[in-house]
């Protein structure tokens, strides 16, 4: 692991800018509780807004509020909750620099209830809030608010989830949980599942939503009844805003983003697309409408003419990287119709972002000395354009009906340049991979929640459907064999490397067409009655859960040859002119289509669940949830290997127990302690019998049906143990510490293909386990004024949460792999530490957030090629954000500081000890970011909603 050099006059610096930013606070604050009338016990989510403003809070457990950031002047207060008469108390006085505290009492509302008029919804997004589900909850949950994701200035849900105990982020995308590889992990959004646009990864692409949608994001570590039986790690739910009322308002973000050793620096691409700037330049790329299966039987004038049809994208263009750009724009607010209040929320996002990086690749033999030098050049431009609009109504007896709809188009651009040495450092190869690719991410659901008999049954359901489109048109590979020159001062010899006559090799001079399509539709539904059992009121669940996935993908590939009687000169033209239109001829070179392999498959998956729960009160401290789900599940795959179909079929039956009990010392102490079966099923890309070349790793990876078309991949079947303490000092503030331990049967690896240390796979280990323990503390530090006598710790409040894990695979005795090591994708220890400080008033927040995951198996490797390994990198992040005025914030971050190197190495002396000085397979530095934007609040006043005639 690489240093951490802290230079005294940079914390000097932010000491001091602590110091003094306690001194520009021009606002003042209203604060107080809110109880009811008869019982002088705190109402919990009510409403508290200062009329004519958009400026509210929501009653925690006690009945506190407190609205911030208030301008002097005098406003009427208004307090709303369910089942109560509102209240207005006019001429409420607010100072600069001194909070405003008001005392009121709500009288309960004895009108029948179709006579009820609701005003508001409960606020889910703040951190009281979300601390206050996770200690109602009956299963072992982490989470964070959208109140904390402003704080951190995280751009996306894969950089907010990291935040969470447990949960780290590979490629920057893709989640991990207590250190399990994200195939064990599930993602649902807005309680269903999430679509996947990513051929060969089961996870959710965490990039596509940005933080600003975000609600709140809930991590359930444990299995439950009403829970799906998928995963292992972690169940990640995804929570986006929803519709809030008595709130009108317009809020935009826009920030610029410069990245070391990118922006301003020369950057490369291909030849700008129409539709290139929003994300939708794919289609633009595609091959020519009706082109031809380029078979036998053609001939070869016929061939040339529709090999000409095709554009040469082939050059490589220069440009300046910009600065990166980020904006974003919602607006919420509500109309009235006949009586009922519909909310909308509406949002908009837009980014630009680049990257170069300089990434030094090796390869070796078995005994570990390097045999070649790679040197990548790779820049890579990511634009996404999302959109967001959310329904919700609540009618007259209460049930609430929601439409939401989450539209995501995101597009990678990325040329990469390759410079392959020998051992000695001289230059032998020049390869080249040019792409495009779009993805598209639809996600629309129909969701509704009703009570009846008294509130004693409710019921929740959600219909969803999900599409997902990855088309990555025209990926070009061209390959150059470089031969040095005997003759001082004249230019290397470059040839392009073509296979014979007729034969095509897409990895070396060649282009690539694929596209996949997914379809996901769900039904989600809920139902939980209260009953009285031995003066117990026992409440039992019912449900069910219905999905059905349908994919489709195809590729079709075609390569570049010399013709026998081609003119051999041609082989040395530079990669922007070599395959132009002109080029393909008689006397020069001939497209073909590789038809011989397999490239396509359709698959489907249906999945029928239920189960039944009880959640028993046995005394008044003991809590008891337990019950049983049953999962039906059939996966089909269907498609061919070198003309010969191949199809499978593999239905599944599993019944899931689980019992999650709880023990409340009092209402700030508990202990929780859980067990619970759960699965990881197999997907398309792991079992389909297709392969594709990897240009980064320079391999290739088959789907486990290629190689084993007899042998399906098995279900893996996991037994999930919990102990957990719980301690709530205080709103807003936990302490957790717990422990887990998971045994694995049939576990699901990427492992090296053996005999060969050029391909990956797909595999079932006969067993594994893992154990580990977690701490998670959310913590103001007013503490330490009390200790030390002082006031200037009362501002800030610190965040931590760690794993350890330990985990072993069990292989047999005749198996060549590693027969000792971590799960695959499994790191032993996740680190996040978080450091908060606000003004009172919150005129300033500043955050310095830490960030280190242990080093993890990619690939898990064979007696003769050792394990792949992802070392650890500590990030540090920093973040300010001033409020200016009511309408207007600023905010400058910088995130990876330390800028560590991304290392992959191998442990060729096999002794399980991976460190920085082991043989690198890959290593790049990422460049540290800065960041800097402004907030508007454009409409600042909440206007009386009016019916629509």
């Amino acid at each position: 692991m690489g240093n951490i050099d802290f230079k005294p006059s940079f914390f000097t610096f932010f000491l001091l800018l602590l110091t003094l930013t306690t001194g520009f606070a021009q606002t003042g604050s209203v604060k107080g509780v809110v109880t009811d009338a008869r019982s002088k016990e705190g109402i919990v989510g009510g409403t508290v807004r200062l009329d004519g403003t958009m400026l509210a809070d929501q009653t925690d457990a006690n009945g506190n509020f407190t609205i911030s950031n208030v301008p002097p002047g005098q406003y009427t207060l208004l307090i709303t909750s369910v089942s109560y008469r509102n209240r207005s108390i006019p001429q409420v006085a607010v100072a600069s620099g001194k909070p405003t505290v008001i005392n009121s009492t709500l009288e309960e509302d004895t009108k029948q209830l179709n006579e009820v008029v609701v005003t508001g919804v409960r606020r889910t997004n703040t951190e009281v809030s979300v601390i206050s589900e996770i200690k109602q909850a009956n299963v072992v949950v982490s989470g964070v608010s959208s109140e904390q994701i402003v704080k951190t200035q995280d751009r996306d849900a894969a950089e907010v989830v990291r935040r969470i105990p447990g949960v780290t982020i590979v490629d920057n995308r893709f989640i991990q949980v207590r250190g399990l590889s994200d195939r064990y992990n599930t993602v649902w959004l807005n309680d269903v599942n999430a679509p996947s646009s990513e051929t060969d990864r089961k996870s959710f692409s965490f990039d596509v939503v940005p933080s600003s949608l975000l609600d709140r994001v809930l991590v359930f570590k444990d299995p439950s009844p009403e829970l799906p039986g998928d995963f292992a790690g972690g169940l990640v739910k995804v929570y986006l805003r929803k519709p809030t009322f008595n709130e009108r308002l317009f809020t935009a973000n826009y920030s610029l983003g410069y990245r070391n050793g990118t922006t301003g620096n020369d950057f490369f691409t291909d030849k700008t697309q129409a539709g290139d700037a929003f994300g939708f330049g794919a289609r633009m790329r595609e091959l020519p409408g009706g082109f031809p299966v380029l078979g036998t039987a053609y001939q070869q004038y016929e061939r040339d003419f529709y090999a000409k049809q095709i554009e040469n994208t082939f050059p490589i263009y220069k440009m300046k990287a910009m600065p990166d750009l980020r904006f974003n724009a919602a607006y919420i607010d509500q109309i009235k119709i006949k009586g009922l209040e519909i909310g909308s929320v509406s949002s908009v996002n837009y980014t630009n972002t680049y990257s170069r990086f300089h990434i030094d690749r090796n390869l070796f033999d078995g005994a570990g000395q390097r045999t070649d030098q790679l040197k990548d050049d790779q820049s890579t431009n990511n634009v996404r354009l999302g959109a967001i609009q959310n329904f919700s109504v609540v009618l007259n007896d209460g049930s609430r009906l929601e439409f939401r709809n989450l539209f995501n188009q995101q597009a990678r651009n990325q040329q990469t340049t390759r410079a392959g040495l020998d051992d000695n450092g001289v230059l032998t190869r020049r390869s080249y991979q040019l792409g495009y690719q779009g993805r598209t991410t639809y996600t629309g659901q129909l969701a509704g929640t009703h009570s009846f008999n008294k509130d004693k049954t409710s019921l929740d359901w959600v219909a969803g459907y999900g599409y997902s489109n990855r088309n990555e048109p025209d990926l070009r590979r061209v390959s150059y064999q470089i031969t040095p020159s005997t003759t001082e001062g004249a230019a290397n010899m470059e040839t392009v490397l073509t296979p014979a006559t007729g034969g095509v090799d897409v990895n070396n001079a060649g282009r690539l067409y694929q596209a996949l399509s997914e379809h996901i539709f769900t039904v989600n539904a809920n139902l939980k009655h209260k009953v009285s059992v031995a003066e117990r009121e026992v409440e039992i669940g019912a449900g069910t859960y219905l999905e059905y996935r349908r994919r489709h993908f195809q590729a079709r590939a075609f390569g570049y040859s010399l013709n026998a009687n081609g003119d051999p000169r041609l082989r040395n033209e530079a990669v922007g002119n070599i395959f132009d239109p002109r080029n393909i001829a008689s006397g020069g070179f001939r497209m073909d289509e590789d038809i011989n392999s397999t490239y396509r498959y359709g698959a489907s998956n249906e999945l029928e669940a239920g189960y039944l729960s009880f959640n028993i009160p046995v005394t008044p401290k003991i809590k008891l949830l337990t019950g049983a789900r049953y999962e039906r599940n059939v996966q089909s795959i269907n498609t061919g290997i070198n003309g010969q179909p191949v199809s499978q079929d593999v239905t599944t039956n599993f019944l899931l127990p689980s019992a999650n009990l709880s023990y409340n010392f009092n209402d700030k102490n508990l202990v929780r302690a859980s067990y619970g079966r759960s699965l990881n099923r197999p997907e398309f890309r792991e079992s389909a019998p297709f392969f594709y070349y990897d240009f980064d790793f320079n391999v290739l990876n088959f789907g486990s049906l290629y190689l084993n078309p007899e042998t399906p991949l098995k279900v893996a079947s996991i037994d999930n143990f919990d102990l957990r303490y719980e301690l709530y000092p205080s709103d807003g503030e936990l302490i957790h510490v717990g422990a887990f331990y998971k045994k694995f049967k049939n576990p699901i690896e990427n492992v090296v293909v053996l005999t060969t240390n050029l391909a990956y796979t797909f595999v079932n280990a006969p067993s594994a386990y893992a154990y580990g323990v977690e701490l998670d503390l959310k913590k103001n530090l007013t503490l330490l004024d009390d200790a030390f006598g002082t006031s200037g710790f009362k501002n800030l409040s610190v965040v931590f949460n760690g794993s350890l894990i330990k985990s072993q695979v069990s292989l047999g005795d005749n198996v060549a792999w590693n027969k000792k090591r971590a799960l695959q994708g499994q790191s032993p220890y996740v680190y996040n530490g978080g450091l908060y400080y606000q003004t009172p008033e919150n005129t300033w927040q500043i955050a310095a957030l830490y960030n280190v995951f242990g080093p993890r198996i990619l690939f898990a490797g064979s007696n003769d090629y050792p394990d792949v390994v992802e070392m650890p990198r500590h990030t540090i992040d920093l973040s300010v954000t001033k409020t200016v005025s009511k309408r207007m914030s600023l905010n400058a971050g910088v995130q990876d500081l330390l800028n560590q190197k991304v290392n992959l190495v191998q442990d060729y002396n096999r002794d399980k000890k991976y460190t920085n000085s082991d043989q690198s397979l890959a290593g790049y530095r990422r460049g540290t970011y800065y960041t800097v934007g402004m907030r508007f609040n454009l409409e600042p006043r909440a206007t009386p909603t009016t019916p629509l005639p």
